[in-house]
């Protein structure tokens, strides 16, 4: 059913105009690849490291005359199975390089990633993986922007560079908008890159504590809300476990390099799940964001929450949402995540309506 807004035609309902059928083809198509890419073995089920022992020696024994039996001391080099969750080719670049090269933090296979707002959510493990990223958000009617949509499509890399230390790519990709003030358009997303250090984990306790710094560009296009300021991004996270039960949680600040292109904000996420089955993660997550300081681009009194910045003036504004969904590991390396986002205020005091988040997980 078609209607007007401010003008233009838009279209109701999810699949009514092209940009919402280009996302999701595009998710459909990331999924697939992957999913295939697990069956081809990226991670076999089990693999087998190499493992040498030393036989123990046997003691000399004595004869009936008392004197001593000349004995043979036999070294042998054997090899054993141990199962790894790590594929045979990172194994054999941990060896070739240093401990943690690739293969990152051990003792923590139970724990899942987040999902809702993954460009912030920062978890606090030492990985290797890559993660594709599906965003829909909605945008109330009654809102400053006066409704309409927004894609993202998206890919995060991290790459564990020791035991501790892993080099983050949180930030990328391609997003569509329409709104009902501003024209249809899409283009690139800004890129982000940081580091992320491990202070303390105690895998008995189930207990992890880690912090970084993101490094975003301004290299996207300005009609999808990007391509203002440059910004940096410390952030700090944790992971606590109780058995299957596990909370990680995160704090995010942003720092434009210039306040008249964005807003100072700090945006907390946290998260909860249960290990339902083997392989089957129920998970409920919470966001906020608070601005404490105004941009110089619109006078309007909200900015784009997570994914971008519009310069908005929202200094002292409070935006709060809860995300429902499960995480489910389809392969032993692959698990697919999804959330339903809706706002715990009123509707139209923000541009969020609803979020759906939809990510892939490939582990290394």
């Amino acid at each position: 059913m078609e209607k007007t807004r401010l003008g233009k035609p838009v279209y109701s309902g999810y699949l009514g105009d092209r940009t919402s059928v280009v996302a999701i083809l595009g998710c459909l198509m990331w999924a697939g690849p992957v999913l295939a890419g697990g069956m081809l073995s990226l991670r076999p089920a089990t693999n087998f490291k190499l493992v040498h022992f030393e036989e123990e020696e046997e003691p000399l024994s004595e004869d009936v005359d008392g004197g001593e039996s000349e004995s043979t001391e036999t070294e042998e080099t054997s090899t054993i199975p141990v199962s790894s969750r790590h594929p045979e080719w990172v194994l054999r670049a941990e060896e070739a390089m240093w401990p943690g090269f690739l293969t990152g933090m051990s003792g923590f296979d139970d724990f899942i990633m987040p999902v809702g707002m993954p460009i912030y959510f920062e978890d606090p493990f030492i990985t290797t993986d890559l993660r594709l990223l599906y965003i829909y958000h909605g945008i109330p009617g009654g809102s400053v922007l006066r409704g309409g949509e927004i894609h993202v499509a998206a890919a995060q890399v991290r790459i564990a560079l020791t035991e501790d230390l892993a080099l983050i790519a949180t930030k990328d990709g391609y997003s569509w908008v329409d709104t009902g003030i501003t024209r249809q358009d899409d283009g690139f997303n800004d890129w982000a890159l940081g580091l992320k250090y491990n202070f303390y984990d105690d895998p008995d306790e189930q207990f992890a504590l880690s912090g970084g710094m993101r490094w975003e560009t301004s290299n996207g296009h300005a009609g999808v809300f990007q391509g203002g300021a440059q910004e940096l991004s410390p952030f700090i996270s944790f992971a606590k476990g109780w058995d299957k039960l596990h909370f990680l949680g995160a704090v995010s600040g942003r720092f434009p390099t210039n306040r008249n292109l964005g807003t100072y904000s700090l945006i907390w996420n946290v998260h909860l799940d249960y290990q339902l089955t083997e392989t089957f993660y129920p998970l409920i997550e919470f966001h906020g964001i608070h601005w404490f300081s105004d941009g110089g681009l619109l006078p309007i009194s909200t900015d784009y929450l997570d994914v971008g910045s519009v310069g908005a003036a929202a200094n002292g504004e409070d935006f709060y949402s809860c995300g429902i969904g499960f995480r489910w590991e389809v392969l032993e390396n692959v698990s697919v995540g999804l959330t339903w986002e809706f706002p715990l205020r009123s509707v139209d005091d923000h541009i969020q309506e609803n979020r759906l988040t939809f990510n892939t997980v490939v582990s290394f």
